[in-house]
This record gives structure tokens, C-alpha cells and sequence, in this order.
């Protein structure tokens, strides 16, 4: 058992969560407002059985120890610190050795972050201290408010810069070791160096402001070494879910709703130096989906303002390919040839004309795409048309799609019927390939579409599961696969936890409802206690009627599935396990047959 399970074993969440918001029993459940966010109407339950809390309104959930975390914003470690000595527990001694191996990753994570911040600091000290560093700065239009608000530095270069580095860090408790470890300096033959020796520096800071890496820029006419260097990737430090300046432009954004993306450190600050504020910059990567979704939780529009050239344009062609997946409206703001936005406002352009005439990232995607498609080869036409067709298809909004395509037929001269005919086609074949990969859950001379949303007989399955245990047997662990995402990862999650060996129905299989949910994903997770407050346990009895309903809804797949597996064992000369299969398809249909009788 680790201290968060003992935590929760003896500290009743009811007790804690009481000292924050006042509660009110409702059933097997306490109601109250919730603490996390301003409401009128009480969103926000617990469950003492299941040591759990969720709110309907803003999705937060946990156990008590995520609940103090969340409450007084500080790390599960820190709550689960104070919660040991605010009720006076008494830990084991084997609870506490895990609990201090766990400690010292986190402590080595604190110590990195200050760290980061001594050197940025002193970086930063160095630039303001350093005319020729300075002047340059200067003339390339940064003012001093920008230099103190994202605290850009300068990295000295020889030995005596890096001894006085040395010195600055001893006085916190670091070595020049700890400076190795985070690839901020390293061991050459002989001696030490830094690769971010005479540049500008960018400090990089996470979401929650906690310094975690930085980029460096050559900015002597005689350093033929890479423009940029960054930090190398790291336990701490990863660039595909980190974005420069979002810790500062958080509020910003969501006071306007939206989000300007640029490309560079440069191209940030001297945007936010323009007021506008509410700017980011990618760390010398492209664009992800971790980072389309992390902005998706701030705002539903971003503007993309990359450079105006070939592998600007490039970039955003790629953006479009992964944005369909994310609730967002992307925009594309098209700057001059040869321009990025920090040239653009210096020179004294009016990017806000640029903004107004900004286009949807799809218009964006079939111009530059279908640009110069009359001199194309007939491959390279199809080719083209194919790439767009692929792109609009997964829209979710078919009116979008519609406009898109017309869009694309006066461009191309194309009639809309053959692109919405070709467009149904590559849906039909991907529709088609998608089964094969789902274990050929499909019907013959039918076109299969699978739910996108968890039915309610789903949902009252799991939820009973939940609250019983030992109805997941082996029997019914087939049915699995033909249940909806997330509901089937859920089932999957819950199967791993059941001992295949003592789970033939006998009674005394308790689930463990904390070690389950905390293997689940977030999005999961609150997928899982929303369900656990909604439905109430069923009469005793209702499981088999429950699973009776959906082995009927399911019953075309589950029979094309036992006729494929048939169908495998036959090539196989597998006599036994054809016999296992019929059998198993006769006892389903008398299931149902009787069902039906009974019904």
C-alpha cells in the first residue's frame, strides 16, 4: 500500500471536503456548491462509499487527496503531506520509505525548476550588464519591458563567466554536476563549457510559471554555429506539450476568446510588446495535438501567424491536417513573402488589418493547395484533389463540408457532384478499413457505422459492474468488444484487475474502486464518476435483463464475429474450437429466444 492509499483508508473524504463547502445528504450522496468555480445552483457531489468527488459543472474529480490538491493548488506529494500531519496520521513504516523514494523524485523536480530560475536570472543580470549584448537587443526592438516581463538574458562565454556561474548556484546548494544534469553546461576534454555560450537567452517557463528549459540565439556577425540552440528534452522539460509565453498570456486569452500562434521567441515578445498580449510561440517544433489541446482548454480560436514562406505555409498545411480532430476554429493570418510577425510590426505594418482579413485554416488549405493546378501533371491533379477531399471529409459539420466543397469545385472547375461522389467513396473505403482493424466487426452487404456515444444500456452495465463486482465474469468478457470507446477501454481496465482465476462467479470480489480509477486517463476518469452519480444500482435482478438488451442491440456483430472466428478455426483444422463457437452461438441465441418469450 503507497501513502495515498493509506491516506485514503483512513481519512474519510467527507471529512475533509466539509471544511471547504457545506454539504447536504441526498440519497447515498452529499450535495453542496462546489468549491472550484462560482455557481448558483449546487453541481458538486460526493460519495463517501467510493471516496470520491465530482462536479457537474466544471467535470472536477478525484479522491482527497486530488481534492486538497486541487483545492489549495499545490502537488498530490504536498497535499498528501499535509493531510498526514493536519489529522495526526500515523503512517507505517513501509508506507513511509515508499513515500520518501517517491518524495525525492519529486524534491529532484523542485530543485530543477530553481535551478532553471537561478540561471535564468543571472542571464538575464548578464544582459543588462553587458552593453554589446544589450545594444543588440535593443536595436532589434525589444524594450525594457519586454526584457524584464519574459526576463531575456545574455550567456556569457569563457572560463571566468562559467565560474561565476558556479558561484551564483553554490550559494542555493548546487554543483557544476547539477548543471551537467540539466544540460545546461557540459564537460569538454579538459573542461567545462556551455552550448548557450554568447547567445540571448530565452527562458522557458511551463503553465505554471516554473522554469523548465531555454532557447539561445547567436546574435555575432562571426558565429557560424545553428541560430538557435534549445535545451535538450528532458524528465521536465518536453517541447511537445510546452508553449513559450502561455503562462503570461493565459488570462489574456481568455479575456478575448482567442489565441495568436506564432513560430519563435521573437515573434511573441514583440507581439505582446504590441499589445498583443494574448500570444504564444511553439519551441522550435512544429505544432502538435498535445498543444492543440492544451489551448482547446483556453479558448475555441486561434489565429495562426506563421512566416509568410514556403515552410511557413508548409506548417500550416500540416496544422490542418491535425485540427479536424479538436473542437476549434483556426484562422490563418497571411503575412507578406519574406515577413514574420515581429519584422512585420517593426517595419510598421498594421497587422490588425492582416487579422480582420484573417481565413478559415480549410479556405487557407484548398488556395495554397490548389495554387498553380492547371500546369499539374493529371497524377499530381488527382493527387490534389484526393489531399483536399481527405481533409473536408472529416468535418463534423456537414453544411461546412458543403460550402468547402463548392468551395473547392469553383477553384478547380470541378463539378460539386463528382467531389461529393468521390468524397463518399474514400468515406465508404475508410469506413470499410476501419472494420477490418476493429476485428472485422462488421456485417456483410451492410454499411456499418459505429456509435460514437456510450448508449445508456452501457452506461448502467458499467455503472453496475461497479457496484458488483462479481457480475464480470469470463462469461460475459466477450461482450466487451462490442461495446463503444470509452466504455470498452473502462471494461478492459476493470477485466485487468479481476484475477482470471478466481473470478468464476463465486461471491467476495470487492473492486477497489481507487486503484481502478486512478489507472484511467482524465478524460476517463471523469467519465467514470459522472456515471457513478447519475445512475443509481439497479434491482438486483436487472443485470441480465440489461445484458440481455444488449446482446440483442449487438446481435448482427456478435454473430459476424463467431461466424469470422468460425470461419479461422476451419482453415485451422481446429475441431475443438469449432465446437466451442457453435456451442457458444447456439446458448447466445437461446438466450435471447427466451428473452424474447419472457419478455
Amino acid at each position: 500500500m503507497d501513502l495515498f492509499n493509506f491516506i485514503r483508508t483512513q481519512l474519510p473524504i467527507l471529512d475533509v471536503v466539509s471544511e471547504y463547502t457545506t454539504l447536504k445528504q441526498s440519497g447515498h450522496y452529499f450535495k453542496g456548491n462546489c468549491p472550484f468555480h462560482s455557481e448558483k445552483t449546487a453541481s458538486f457531489s460526493v460519495s463517501p462509499h467510493k471516496d470520491i468527488f465530482y462536479c457537474f459543472g466544471c467535470h472536477a474529480t478525484g479522491d482527497v487527496v486530488g481534492f486538497l490538491s486541487k483545492i489549495e493548488n499545490c502537488s498530490q506529494f504536498e497535499a498528501a503531506k499535509f493531510l498526514v500531519e493536519r489529522y495526526n496520521l500515523k503512517v507505517p513504516t513501509d508506507v513511509t520509505k515508499d513515500f520518501e523514494v517517491a518524495q525525492k523524485s519529486e524534491e529532484e523536480k523542485k530543485r530543477y525548476f530553481i535551478l532553471c530560475s537561478l540561471v535564468a536570472q543571472w542571464c538575464h543580470d548578464n544582459l543588462n550588464n553587458n552593453k554589446v549584448a544589450f545594444d543588440y537587443v535593443k536595436d532589434r526592438g525589444f524594450e525594457q519591458n519586454s526584457i524584464n516581463k519574459y526576463l531575456m538574458g545574455y550567456f556569457p562565454g569563457g572560463h571566468l563567466s562559467l565560474k561565476n556561474l558556479l558561484n551564483t548556484i553554490s550559494k542555493h546548494g548546487f554543483l557544476a554536476h547539477d548543471l551537467i544534469k540539466a544540460n545546461i553546461i557540459a564537460e569538454g576534454r579538459n573542461t567545462l563549457y556551455s552550448p548557450f555560450e554568447e547567445r540571448i537567452m530565452f527562458p522557458i517557463r511551463d503553465l505554471m510559471g516554473r522554469f523548465c528549459g531555454f532557447g539561445g540565439r547567436i546574435f555575432k556577425e562571426n558565429d557560424e554555429r545553428a541560430k538557435y540552440y534549445n535545451s535538450h528534452e528532458n524528465e521536465f522539460f518536453d517541447k511537445g506539450s510546452l508553449l513559450f509565453g502561455l503562462d503570461l498570456a493565459k488570462k489574456a486569452i481568455q479575456e478575448s476568446g482567442r489565441v495568436y500562434l506564432v513560430e519563435g521567441y521573437v515573434d511573441c515578445i514583440i507581439m505582446s510588446q504590441n499589445n498583443y498580449n494574448n500570444t504564444i510561440a511553439v519551441l522550435g517544433t512544429s505544432c502538435t495535438t498535445e498543444h492543440l489541446k492544451i489551448l482547446s482548454r483556453f479558448t475555441k480560436e486561434i489565429y495562426v501567424l506563421y512566416d509568410g514562406d514556403n515552410a511557413g505555409r508548409n506548417a500550416m498545411l500540416r496544422l490542418t491536417e491535425m485540427c479536424w480532430g479538436f473542437n476549434l476554429d483556426l484562422r490563418v493570418v497571411s503575412l507578406p513573402d519574406k515577413d514574420d510577425p515581429a519584422s512585420f510590426l517593426l517595419n510598421g505594418g498594421d497587422l490588425g488589418g492582416l487579422i480582420n482579413s484573417a481565413q478559415d485554416i480549410y479556405s487557407f488549405f484548398i488556395e495554397s493547395s490548389s495554387s498553380n493546378f492547371y500546369n499539374k501533371s493529371l497524377q499530381e491533379k488527382i493527387w490534389t484533389v484526393k489531399k483536399i477531399i481527405d481533409i473536408i471529409r472529416n468535418i463534423d459539420d456537414s453544411l461546412k463540408r458543403d460550402i468547402l466543397l463548392q468551395e473547392v469545385s469553383s477553384k478547380l472547375n470541378i463539378p460539386v457532384e463528382s467531389l461529393k461522389k468521390e468524397s463518399m467513396l474514400e468515406s465508404k473505403k475508410l469506413s470499410w478499413q476501419n472494420k477490418e482493424k476493429q476485428d472485422k466487426e462488421n456485417i456483410e452487404d451492410e454499411e456499418y457505422q459505429a456509435d460514437v456515444d456510450v448508449s445508456e444500456i452501457e452506461k448502467k452495465l458499467i455503472t453496475e459492474i461497479m457496484h458488483n463486482f462479481d457480475l464480470l465474469t469470463p462469461d460475459n468478457f466477450y461482450l466487451v468488444d462490442y461495446f463503444s470507446s470509452p466504455a470498452k477501454e473502462i471494461l478492459y481496465a476493470l477485466i485487468d484487475l479481476k484475477n482470471p482465476s478466481t473470478s468464476s462467479g463465486q461471491a467476495g470480489h470487492v473492486l477497489d474502486f481507487n486503484n481502478f480509477i486512478k489507472q484511467l486517463d482524465e478524460d476517463k476518469r471523469q467519465f467514470v464518476s459522472k456515471l457513478l452519480f447519475e445512475h443509481k444500482q439497479e434491482r438486483s435482478n436487472n443485470f441480465k435483463n440489461l445484458l440481455l438488451q444488449f446482446q440483442k442491440k449487438n446481435w448482427k456483430r456478435i454473430a459476424y464475429s463467431i461466424k469470422l472466428q468460425i470461419e479461422q478455426a476451419q482453415k485451422n483444422s481446429d475441431i475443438e474450437n469449432i465446437k466451442v463457437l457453435l456451442n457458444n452461438f447456439q446458448e447466445l441465441k437461446k438466450k435471447l429466444l427466451n428473452g424474447e418469450k419472457n419478455g
